[in-house]
This record gives structure tokens, C-alpha cells and sequence, in this order.
């Protein structure tokens, strides 16, 4: 076995075994192999090397006097100061009750002996691994919180002086009203601004919320593969390169897609969405988008566009509407398996139009169906599917925009079929209520 080049060390491990024979020799071939080794006797020693310098990893024996290797994990486990440390059991002792026993005192591996060294040398090399990620995560994780807390105190902060300018706002209006009624529009203004100001610290408060809970898991997927290529990209086939690098791009990809539906969502929550209709023929407009759905997802699956009645009547927002379909389709695609078909049906009355988007997927769980149209929430049974949770919610609010009615059909394993029933409009609705426009 190749050793390491002198001063460099891959880890400190204590070795714990009665037998000076075996300790000798793991001793030698761990030193060869660029490990610190230090080595006791017995289960009190142990507990007081590790106390004092605690390893990054423990090799330790059942069968010794005083205190066996059961008992002695146990102890290192009670101990704040030595629990985190992985402990690997070697012992003669080969009956399953005592493994079962060596992993429910903590520890984190068993190998009987007679050993190999390679097999020992593996485990060893696999829990310092795991070890060392275990702490860049809990590292990352203790930064993530720290910027948090941040965070909550420079809002706190923002809205202590907003309270402070509402109150020099008012007692300066208060006058102004005295004064003249030209400045009466200016306070006006003013007041305006400030309640402006409030809702944005208000969504900066959720989309910090947000994103701090969201953005964990892909990020650390993303710290974690890149960790290991750049630890292991040696060992590694290209082929294990190429899976490392596409976890790390679909977690871009995903995150990516969450802060666009974020600031798509808050824009249909906060600002007036004007409907801007025009003449549209609808069988032409939807066919557009199927072959464009079409040519994005290829041959995984089949999309069957039908319609009946006369379709080129009314005046639509090409926008709102595309948001709508395409929402749908692309969720119908995402949870079908390949080769599904999903059948997408227009049709067209004197007074609404109905569009229907049927797919073979995998259904969505009846305890999960209430609440299917709220921000962020997904149902049960997506797995590894990746999603947000914000597209019916998105499809909800647009439809709403037309005082539209949408409504599902799901059976788990069988599929979900999506009806959407908008009025017709031939001429352009009210405009809803203005409400402020934030720009992130």
C-alpha cells in the first residue's frame, strides 16, 4: 500500500485494543497510510486520551478488562465533548446480538476479526468522509442562521424608523392642513409612499422567510457534490463526475425556478394586473402552444390537442392565458411517466369556453386535494419530482383575474384531469382595485 508523503496527515485515529500485537500492527499500517495513530490499552485510557484530544475517528475494541468497549461507548457518547467522534468496533466476537449491541452503544461500524486491512482501511476512510461533510453542513447550517438573525434585526430596525417617519409624517401633515390646501396633496402623497414602503418590508419579511427555508436543501446539495469533486475527482469515473455535476445542475435549475415564480407570484398578489384583451382565435393560439410544449419535452410524452365550437369569437390577454395553459400542461407532462398521453380539449360555447388537460400520472392523494390551489404546497406523493408548489397557485389567481372557475378530478395511479371555465369577454372587464407595484 502506498503511504503517505512525510508531514501530511488524512486524520487522527485512536486505536483501543488489549492486544499489543494488533495494536502494533494497525498502528504501523495506519501510520503508512498518512494517519496520526495513538494507541491504549485499556477502556480508561481511552476515555481520557479522547477527553483531552479528541480523534477524528476511534477504533475500539470489545474484550477488554475493567471496562469492556461496549461500556466504554457508551461513555463517549454521554460525554458532550467526545459524542460526536465515530466509533468502529474490531472484536472477535461474531454473534449477531453483539453487533446489534455495538450499534445501539453508538457505534458507527462493526468488523469482526480476523480483519483485512483494505476492509478496514475502506470503513475508515468512508466515516472520516461522511464525518467531514457531516461538519461542513452543521458550518454552512450555523452560517445560514447567523445571516437570519441578521436579518430579522435590520428589519426590526427598518421598521422602527418607518414607525419614527410615520410618526414625524403625521405631525407635519397636521400643519401643512392648517397652511394650505395645495399641501394637503403632498401629504397625501407622502402617506401613500410610506404605506408603500410598509407592504415591501412586509414581503421582504416573507421572501427572506422564504428563501431561507426553501434555498437549504439545493444549496447543500450543491456545497456537498462540489465538495466531493473536488476531494475525490481523482477516484472518480467520468461517469460519477457527470452524476455529481447534474445534481449540482438541477439544483441550480430548481432554485432558478423558484425565485421566477416567487417574483411571479408576488406580482399577482401585489400589484393591479390590467387584463389587456384582443381579438384572439383560440384554436390557433392553443395549437401554438402544444407544439411548442411538444417540442420542449420531445418524445417522452404524447399531447392530443381536440376542439370543438366556434373558437375565434371574444377577446383574451395572450399573456394571462398562456400563463395559465402552459402552467398546466407542464405540470401534467412532469408528473406523467414517459410514453403518457395528455389529452388537452377546447371548447367553445355562445357565452364561455372550457379547456380540459387530462393526464395518466400519478394522481394526487385525497387528503392533499384541499389545499392543492395554496402557495408552496405540494401534494404527498411527488418524491424526487422537483416543483415549488406555486403553479396552481399562479393558474388560481390568473383564472380569478377572469372570474373564471377552475376544478380537478384525481385518482392516485390513475391521473388528474383540470377544467378550466372562463366567461367570454367581448369587450374589456373593470379594472381591479389598484393595488402598489413592487419591482425586486
Amino acid at each position: 500500500m502506498n503511504s503517505k508523503p512525510s508531514g501530511e496527515t488524512k486524520g487522527n485515529i485512536l486505536v483501543v485494543d488489549d492486544q499489543l500485537d494488533n495494536l502494533r500492527l494497525l498502528s504501523t499500517m495506519l501510520t503508512e497510510q498518512g494517519y496520526k495513530v495513538r494507541k491504549v490499552t485499556n477502556g480508561h485510557l481511552a476515555l481520557d486520551t479522547a477527553q483531552v484530544h479528541p480523534p477524528d475517528l476511534i477504533l475500539l475494541d470489545i474484550m477488554m478488562p475493567e471496562i469492556d468497549g461496549f461500556e466504554v461507548c457508551s461513555l463517549l457518547k454521554a460525554d458532550e465533548r467526545t459524542r460526536e467522534i465515530p466509533v468502529i468496533f474490531l472484536s472477535a466476537l461474531n454473534e449477531t446480538r453483539d453487533k446489534v449491541k455495538a450499534f445501539k452503544t453508538g457505534g458507527v461500524d462493526y468488523i469482526s476479526k480476523p480483519f483485512r486491512f483494505e476492509e478496514v482501511l475502506v470503513r475508515i476512510e468512508n466515516q472520516l468522509s461522511m464525518r467531514q461533510l457531516s461538519l461542513q453542513m452543521k458550518e454552512q447550517n450555523q452560517k445560514l442562521q447567523q445571516q437570519i438573525r441578521d436579518r430579522i434585526c435590520a428589519e426590526v430596525a427598518l421598521q422602527n424608523l418607518n414607525r419614527e417617519l410615520e410618526i414625524r409624517s403625521a405631525a407635519r401633515a397636521a400643519e401643512l392642513r392648517v397652511a394650505h390646501e395645495q399641501l394637503l396633496e403632498s401629504e397625501a402623497k407622502l402617506l401613500r409612499a410610506l404605506a408603500q414602503e410598509k407592504e415591501l418590508n412586509q414581503f421582504k419579511s416573507r421572501l427572506i422567510a422564504i428563501l431561507s427555508h426553501k434555498y437549504r436543501t439545493p444549496l447543500t446539495t450543491i456545497s456537498s457534490s462540489a465538495e466531493i469533486l473536488k476531494k475525490y475527482r481523482d477516484r472518480f469515473t467520468p461517469e460519477k463526475q457527470l452524476k455529481h455535476l447534474q445534481r449540482i445542475q438541477g439544483s441550480v435549475k430548481y432554485l432558478t425556478s423558484l425565485v421566477n415564480e416567487l417574483l411571479f407570484l408576488d406580482q399577482a398578489e401585489l400589484e393591479n394586473i390590467t387584463l389587456n384583451p384582443v381579438p384572439l382565435d383560440l384554436v390557433e393560439f392553443c395549437s401554438e402552444r402544444v407544439e411548442e410544449l411538444q417540442l420542449t419535452d420531445g418524445d417522452r410524452h404524447v399531447i392530443q390537442f381536440t376542439h370543438q365550437g366556434h373558437c375565434t369569437q371574444g377577446e383574451w390577454d395572450e399573456r394571462v392565458l398562456e400563463q395559465i395553459l402552459t402552467i398546466l400542461v407542464t405540470n401534467a407532462i412532469d408528473y406523467s411517466p414517459n410514453g403518457g398521453v395528455i389529452d388537452f380539449q377546447l371548447s367553445c360555447q355562445d357565452d364561455a369556453v372550457t379547456w380540459q388537460i387530462k393526464d395518466q400520472g400519478i394522481g394526487i392523494p385525497k387528503e392533499n386535494q384541499a389545499r392543492l390551489f395554496e402557495s408552496f404546497y405540494r401534494a404527498s406523493n411527488v418524491g424526487i419530482i422537483q416543483g415549488t408548489g406555486l403553479g396552481l397557485a399562479i393558474v388560481k389567481k390568473r383564472v380569478d383575474l377572469y372570474k373564471g372557475k377552475i376544478s380537478f378530478h384525481s385518482e392516485v395511479g390513475v391521473g388528474t384531469t383540470f377544467t378550466i371555465n372562463l366567461p367570454l369577454a367581448k369587450t374589456n372587464p373593470p379594472p381591479h382595485q389598484p393595488i402598489m407595484n413592487y419591482e425586486l
